[in-house]
Formats: structure tokens, C-alpha cells, sequence
């Protein structure tokens, strides 16, 4: 059994494997990683801030109906109505 390698072989593994310069240019550089780092950042700081605008609103929603039901019963009693809980 022959197990040299031809320069031939050689060459033909080297042109299917190799990555050229124009192959390179479809990567990612480092500054195009930055910036989608930053845009992930940025959107995920946005909905943060949204998360945490909703529960303030929610916060203030529940005094709110809190406040009202006290009234409603206030009113309910003055009228002598039954409250259905």
C-alpha cells in the first residue's frame, strides 16, 4: 500500500479547504459585533423600562379601583343596599 502523499493531493485538499480573503469578508468584524451588541443592549434597556413603567401604571391602577370600592360600599351602606359579596 502507497500512503505518500502527492503534491497534487496536497494542493487539491488545500483549494477545498482554505479560506481566501473574499471568504473572510463574509465574517463579522469586531465592529460589527459592537454594534449588534449595542442594539441588543439598547432594546433590552428598552423594554426594561417599559416593564417598569407598566408596573408603576399597575401599581397606581390598583389604588386606585382600592379607593373606589371603598366608596361604592360608603354609598352602598348610606343607601342600605345589600353588597353582592
Amino acid at each position: 500500500m502507497n500512503d505518500e502523499i502527492t503534491t497534487s493531493e496536497i494542493m487539491d485538499f488545500l483549494r477545498e479547504h482554505m479560506v481566501t480573503r473574499s471568504d473572510l469578508d463574509r465574517f463579522a468584524t469586531k465592529e460589527d459585533l459592537f454594534r449588534s451588541q449595542i442594539e441588543v443592549m439598547s432594546s433590552v434597556d428598552r423594554f426594561a423600562k417599559l416593564h417598569e413603567t407598566l408596573d408603576l401604571e399597575l401599581v397606581a391602577l390598583r389604588g386606585r379601583y382600592e379607593r373606589l370600592e371603598e366608596r361604592v360600599e360608603t354609598v352602598e351602606q348610606k343607601l342600605g343596599l345589600a353588597s353582592p359579596y
